[in-house]
């Protein structure tokens, strides 16, 4: 085995998938979707980490896009939410990490539909104060639902719509 090149390339891998109603049936699809996720440092122009300082604020950015021919007549609430469990049987903070986070989505009119509408792409970034999570090692997950109806009066869950992004490896350490 060859000893890892010095200096090191950083590793910002997400492990990530996405179902939609569809994901079962042979392509092309109607609605497929893809899924990711950033951990920011806002004290360094939003620089993506890995490793951050339990007295330093830090950001998620969750992205995703959807795409197919039923995007346009697509309508209902995305829910995002974020979940952290410690990985070392140190660290102590776990559970949903921050609140779930809506998104309004509204169908295009059919006379209206450019040919750019069969995509349509999605960012929502959670802002955490310092102190947010204790010293340890962790995973942390984003979870994108779709409801049908709106964000202010939400129905079910759109079939099996539903994304997963996952940070393996996350450190907050303390000076």
């Amino acid at each position: 085995m060859a000893a890892p090149p010095c200096p090191q390339a950083q590793d910002f891998s997400v492990v990530s998938g996405f179902i939609t109603p569809e994901s079962d049936l042979r392509p092309p699809h109607g609605l497929d979707a893809s899924i990711t996720m950033s951990v920011l440092d806002p004290t360094e122009n939003f620089e993506p980490i890995r490793i951050a300082e339990t007295t330093d604020p830090f950001a998620v950015d969750v992205e995703w896009c959807i795409c197919g021919p039923i995007v346009p007549g697509l309508a209902g609430c995305w829910n995002i939410s974020l979940f952290i469990k410690d990985i070392d049987g140190v660290g102590t903070t776990h559970g949903q990490l921050g609140a779930t986070r809506s998104v309004q989505v509204d169908s295009v009119p059919v006379t209206r539909v450019p040919p750019e509408s069969s995509r349509r792409c999605y960012k929502e970034r959670f802002d955490f104060r310092a102190g947010t999570v204790t010293a340890g090692v962790y995973n942390l997950v984003a979870i994108v639902t779709l409801r049908t109806g709106s964000c202010a009066h939400p129905g079910p869950r759109l079939g099996d719509t539903l994304g997963y992004a996952e940070i393996p490896v996350l450190v907050f350490f303390a000076d």
